[in-house]
């Protein structure tokens, strides 16, 4: 069997997505077969994750870690899926809705290269290790006073994701550094499945937002994240909504 993916990227965050409405052999593979295929080309090609995007009704997705674990919700994977419904399959829009295992997610074309996205409710979680949420998945929020300071956290971040308290999900670890004015910061989070720091994390951006509204009261927050910056707006905590780029990478083919 032969699969082809776009490799594109939102904000750093990378993900190749393959068609599957294309490929009827997609539909007989077992969840096994999907999580190694996955696997094996995010380790070919690098990723963060993989996508088998696919239409009846509405879109919807079998989406994957790059370590072919399940992946519930990604802010910057479903930016990657807009720029994939608008520029690889040609549909005009310029919204459609995605079903995601965290919910249905509202995908927006600004252009070409640019998207918001509706996001799921924030829920906010009791812990005693720091500010807790649910942004689709779980983020633990710690504040760094030098952002620089992340990347001796490596360790920290590990033990924190696979912590008792966590159990039985795990957590996703995200490191904010607020800046002078209130309504900027910087953040980059430790992902599950991916077991290290992403350039980009959507999810984390509106954890970290979160975060700045409780702290310092801004409903609008601009993330920097080591792959590119995210606007966050949080004036409907019902209805939280990110903007970012999305941009094509590279396309691919594989005998299976």
């Amino acid at each position: 069997m032969k699969i082809s993916t776009q490799l594109i990227s939102g904000a750093g965050n990378t993900f190749h997505i393959t068609w599957a409405n294309q490929n009827p052999e997609i539909e007989k593979l077992s969840a096994e077969q999907k999580k190694k295929i996955a696997a094996d080309i995010c380790d070919r090609n690098k990723a963060d994750g993989f996508i088998f995007l696919k239409k009846e009704s509405t879109y919807s997705w079998w989406f994957y870690n790059n370590d072919g674990s399940d992946a519930e919700m990604c802010g910057n994977a479903t930016r990657c899926v807009g720029y994939f419904i608008k520029n690889i399959i040609g549909e005009d829009g310029p919204t459609w809705n995605l079903l995601t295992t965290a919910g249905p997610i509202k995908i927006e074309a600004l252009n070409s290269e640019s998207y918001k996205i509706s996001m799921t409710p924030i829920e906010t979680l009791n812990s005693s290790h720091g500010a807790f949420y649910d942004t689709g998945v779980p983020h633990l929020i710690q504040e760094l006073e030098r952002f620089g300071d992340y990347l001796q956290k490596k360790s920290e971040a590990a033990t924190l994701r696979f912590h008792k308290d966590f159990q039985p999900r795990g957590t996703n670890v995200t490191y904010v550094q607020l800046e002078n004015e209130a309504n900027r910061l910087k953040a980059v989070s430790y992902e599950r499945g991916v077991e290290n720091f992403t350039d980009a994390c959507g999810t984390g951006a509106m954890a970290a937002a979160m975060y700045n509204l409780i702290k310092r009261g801004s409903q609008q927050t601009q993330v920097e994240m080591p792959g590119g910056t995210l606007m966050m707006d949080l004036s409907d905590l019902k209805n939280p909504q990110m903007t970012g780029p999305a941009v094509l990478l590279g396309t691919f083919e594989y005998e299976i």
